[in-house]
């Protein structure tokens, strides 16, 4: 008799025999190896949690492309054999006993990816096993959301069963994205498929019916898909089958079409619409190209499959409106006794409306009570900008003048006002101040409430504190505490109002002219306090050296100068056309101005001689006071002498001139013996 072949031995393939080749301890390593290769989660990972980790497979991958000195913890209900750089721990995920010790080996840690390979016993029925399943995968996500940090990765193993939706959409509700699987080293025939949720949200507070398999695994609304997606070029993914749903061909009748909730999601389950020989079916809009193409919706494209909803948008169009002439034959009928009958349940509804009413003026007040402290937060919001900006401006200000040295650090000089408790310059009429002088009080505090509020606010350096916290949850006593102290605060307003028209009335009556107040007594005579100002304002670092004498007896000087050159010039031209005049004109133009018989040399000598004159220096020749102009002297003693235009009229060069500039201008020789 032959000897029966093992069943495991069938299921011994490449991943089987290459996981024995490379020391890996279980063919699920190579999962894990395909889906680091796919999503790069390992490499970016500090600290790992692998639940349900016997054999350790999936463990001697994070080790081996993790980063050094990475935190790595295994747990499983077996034990599992050392493995170097790992933790190991033989506990059971769902007990708190589980939570505790991973508490203990991370401490304050966060664990950057949590893996789950995870299955229940095998063996019941399909649907026990799929449950179990399901169950497990939602106890290793609730210890997941307690070790996870924000952003961190979930990877866990699914059975394709009724309950695979419902698990992804709390996997979306904790992760900013989630998808589904299937790695090749995963057989073909199994019902496992992987879930990858990447972006941990970290929310402060989890619903623990998430956790529940009574809620969780309950009925929840599929997103509807729109035309386009229901004409797709890729091959759908695998999922579950419907709850009952034996079969593949799925036929349906025009009125279930019409009633549809979503059609679009009805389009997407049928294969045929049968259509009959009814009212319906005949209608103007039913072409008999829409007949055809109710026969096999599934290979129609979208053109086609937008032909289908608006005819039956005309089709339901057509039937609201022919249940609404039939309701108009209907309330024609009617009888008398049904509109007695009509008329009592009026009565009977307003009866229901007035005893609702109360509710409803409660209400109304609540919702009035809340518009008026909202007014009040809005106005006292107002009213603190307001003073803050102006105390701030007033600070802004001072800094400005301490810093052009107009004031010093916490004396202000050109501050007048008097802003203490007891101030005096308030009072500006005289019968209000012989009033004050007698004793009289009344009209200071009626003085003071007239006056502008109180302007003693503190104002924060943190400028972000300005709102003014107001309780937005009030009892009712509180709310009538509210209502009377508003009320008082506008009584007190209109007694003010009457108050500020009185005094008004009395200034005017009142013709006296304004005298000074004699209460108010200077601390420093007022010279004192002028010369101080003065001291304080020329004892800037601008006026330093002010009093220096050596910059004005030098300006005298040079202007003096500048005079006696000038005269001189004029002094010589003047000579010279007096020359000319004393020459004949008919022999002017063949002998040089000075008609002498010494010939061109003498003239040559001549010219020489006025220009050393007109470039004498100062020092050769003494200052004489001709033509000078008296000026005016002043009570300090300075004789203030106006200057004359300084600037020489440009000459005009002969030939002999503009040689000799030009020779100077160009030889190096001659410049240098000028210097």
């Amino acid at each position: 008799m032959g000897k029966k072949s093992k069943l495991g031995k069938s299921r011994r393939d490449k991943f089987y025999h290459l996981a024995k080749e490379t020391g890996f301890r279980s063919r699920s390593s190579f999962k894990l190896l395909q889906l680091n290769r796919k999503f790069q989660f390992l490499q970016k990972a500090r600290a790992l949690l692998d639940l349900c980790a016997a054999p350790g497979g999936w463990l001697q991958v994070a080790s081996k492309f993790m980063p050094v000195s990475s935190l790595i913890i295994g747990v499983d209900l077996v034990p599992i054999k050392p493995i170097p750089n790992v933790v190991t721990l033989q506990e059971d995920i769902t007990t708190e006993k589980c939570r505790q010790a991973l508490r203990k080996e991370l401490q304050t840690w966060k664990v950057d990816v949590v893996l789950n390979d995870g299955a229940p016993n095998v063996g019941a029925s399909w649907v026990h096993d799929a449950y179990s399943q399901a169950n497990l995968t939602l106890m290793a996500l609730k210890l997941a959301c307690e070790f996870l940090c924000k952003g961190g990765w979930f990877i866990t193993k699914v059975f394709r069963s009724r309950d695979y939706q419902p698990l992804l959409w709390i996997f979306q509700q904790f992760f900013n994205k989630v998808q589904a699987t299937k790695p090749q080293a995963s057989r073909n025939e199994s019902a496992e498929i992987f879930v990858v949720c990447q972006g941990y949200q970290a929310p402060d507070k989890i619903d623990n019916k998430f956790f529940d398999p009574k809620y969780a695994f309950k009925e929840v609304e599929v997103q509807t898909k729109s035309v386009s997606e229901l004409v797709s070029k890729k091959k759908p993914k695998a999922e579950g089958y419907a709850d009952g749903d034996t079969t593949l061909y799925h036929r349906f009748t025009l009125m279930d079409f019409l009633k549809a909730p979503n059609p679009v999601d009805f389009l997407s389950k049928a294969n045929e619409i049968t259509l009959g020989d009814g009212e319906l079916e005949n209608h103007s809009s039913t072409t008999e190209e829409l007949r055809q193409c109710c026969k096999d919706i599934r290979v129609l494209g979208r053109k086609e499959l937008r032909a289908l909803l608006n005819w039956r948008t005309k089709l339901r169009r057509f039937l609201a409106k022919k249940l609404k002439e039939q309701a108009k034959e209907l309330d024609i009928n009617l009888s008398s006794g049904e509109e007695e009958e009509g008329k009592e349940e009026e009565k009977e509804e307003k009866k229901a409306s007035l005893s609702a009413a109360p509710d409803e003026v409660v209400k109304e007040e609540e919702e009035e009570v809340e518009l008026a402290l909202a007014e009040m937060k809005a106005k006292e919001l107002a009213e603190l900008k307001r003073k803050k900006k102006k105390i701030l401006k007033e600070q802004r200000k001072q800094r400005e003048r301490v810093e052009l040295k107009m004031d010093l650090p916490g004396v202000s000089i050109a501050d007048d006002g008097d802003t203490s408790m007891f101030s005096l310059r308030t009072i500006h009429r005289t019968p209000l101040l012989n009033e004050v002088t007698r004793g009289d009080m009344a009209s200071a505090d009626a003085l003071l409430e007239i006056g502008p509020g109180d302007d003693d606010i503190y104002i924060s350096d943190n400028e972000e504190e300005d709102d003014v916290s107001l309780a937005s949850d009030l009892d009712p006593e509180e709310l009538l505490e509210i209502e009377a102290r508003q009320r008082r605060l506008e009584r007190e307003k209109r007694e003010k109002g009457a108050k500020r028209a009185k005094f008004k009335q009395k200034e005017e009556e009142e013709e006296g002219e304004e005298v000074e107040n004699p209460l108010l007594v200077p601390l420093e005579e007022k010279s004192v306090l002028e010369e101080r100002q003065t001291s304080l304002w020329f004892g800037k670092d601008a006026f330093a050296g002010i009093e220096d004498d050596a910059d004005e007896d030098l300006e005298l000087g040079q202007s003096q100068m500048l005079a006696e050159k000038q005269r001189e010039s004029q002094r010589g031209k003047a000579t010279r056309k007096g020359q000319k005049k004393e020459v004949p004109p008919e022999e002017a133009p063949a002998e040089p101005p000075p008609a002498t018989d010494a010939g061109p040399d003498a003239g040559k000598a001549q010219d020489e001689q006025s220009s050393d004159d007109d470039s004498s220096s100062d020092e050769e020749r003494p200052l004489t006071p001709v033509g000078r102009k008296r000026g005016r002297v002043e009570p300090c003693g300075f004789e203030v002498v106006p200057i004359e235009n300084p600037v020489k009229k440009a000459r005009v060069l002969d030939a002999e001139g503009l040689a000799l500039g030009s020779v100077i201008a160009t030889s190096k020789k001659a410049r240098r013996d000028l210097i």
